[in-house]
């Protein structure tokens, strides 16, 4: 049972906010895809509630103690689905389990976020270059595995989480400066290797917008473009976008579901979602502050930094500001794998805020 102390806790800031996004996707996925869509995310929803009320009950000093063994399991599953997962439209990200698909790589975001808090919170050597290297490996790791699915979008996330947890740890500047020419050196391997041709296209396609390109390459850019422009100030009204209705916006009910609320709600209703969106963060960063729990800090920190990029991506690449990437918008976007994994990465800052317990020495944690 929980105590009123820790129900207390709960920050109802985070949630309500959450569920006000969940809302606008629902009646979006509906408008976007089908009444059947809809309501299959309805389910899986009730399951993501269930995971997110069950989590609650244990502390996350619990969960994060068993981080590396997480860690081992979503690599062995990020590997094991190169080989044995569906492919679909040339990428293979699921496992084929029947009624569902499951894809590892929207739960090893969470995954990595407590690998790197259990590696980083009792570092008395943080400002060592050793221990930045060594957080940098526990990223570029499943990276790899999701370029070569490929999943440039959800890996495009996995830096953002590295970047902000270790920073907060106090790493050097310094240290930082040292990973540009490491990146530099590894951008001829991402172009020649691990990128794909279309990958390819789409880049090129958002840094010379202007030229004279095959359609192909920039019809998703253009599309998702065309909805927004045409949804005005107050929108066309739900259910009532041509881009949407007439399935010209390619994915409307995932990876474009802002572009369709776009054209639909219009601009100003469009900014609650982004104002929801911006709730939620204030108040995971909020708990963030007052938490006095070192290790829950970096939990909060890289899961904020997680949802953060995800929701910048995905807004960006629909505006025409960003290439055009495969990652949805954080509990908006249909899919039971991205949903599931928002409600556990969910019960995670809402339990930092429920117990603030401040542990003080590893034996304490052990």
């Amino acid at each position: 049972m929980l105590s009123k102390r820790l129900i207390r806790g709960f920050d109802w800031l985070v949630f309500i906010s959450i569920c006000g996004l969940f809302t606008i996707g629902f009646f979006f996925i509906w408008s976007a895809a089908s009444q059947g869509h809809a309501f299959k995310q309805l389910i899986w929803m009730g399951l993501g509630l269930g995971v997110f009320f069950g989590l609650l009950f244990l502390n996350y000093l619990t969960i994060v103690r068993h981080a590396y063994i997480y860690y081992l399991l979503g690599i062995i599953s990020l590997a094991a689905v190169l080989f044995l997962g569906a492919s679909i439209r040339g990428s293979r990200r699921w496992f084929d389990l029947g009624p569902i698909n499951f894809q590892p790589s929207e739960f090893i975001k969470i995954i990595l976020v407590l690998a790197l808090a259990r590696y980083l919170m009792y570092k008395n050597s943080y400002k060592k270059f050793h221990v930045l290297a060594v957080s940098l490996a526990f990223t570029i790791v499943p990276l790899i595995l999701i370029l070569m699915e490929p999943d440039l979008g959800t890996g495009m996330t996995l830096l953002p989480i590295f970047f902000a947890m270790v920073f907060v740890t106090g790493a050097r500047i310094k240290h930082f400066l040292l990973l540009i020419p490491i990146a530099l050196a590894s951008l001829p391997l991402m172009w020649f290797v691990i990128l794909k041709g279309y990958q390819k296209d789409r880049f090129l396609g958002f840094i010379w917008a202007n030229t004279d390109q095959d359609l192909g390459t920039t019809y998703h850019r253009l599309q998702a473009l065309i909805a927004v422009g045409s949804g005005g100030v107050l929108g066309q009204g739900w259910g009532q976008g041509v881009q949407t209705q007439l399935r010209g916006l390619p994915e409307a009910h995932t990876d474009f579901i802002f572009a369709a609320i776009a054209e639909e709600w219009g601009f100003l209703r469009t900014l609650l979602v982004i104002l929801l969106f911006m709730a939620f963060l204030a108040g995971t960063l909020g708990i963030a502050r007052r938490t006095r729990d070192p290790v829950g800090r970096l939990i909060l920190t890289g899961l904020a930094a997680m949802f953060a990029s995800q929701g910048l991506i995905n807004m960006s690449m629909v505006l025409g500001l960003a290439p055009i990437t495969g990652i949805n918008l954080p509990f908006v976007s249909y899919g039971g794998s991205s949903l599931l994994s928002s409600f556990i990465a969910l019960s995670l800052i809402i339990n930092v805020g429920m117990r603030s317990k401040v542990v003080l020495s590893k034996e304490d944690f052990c």
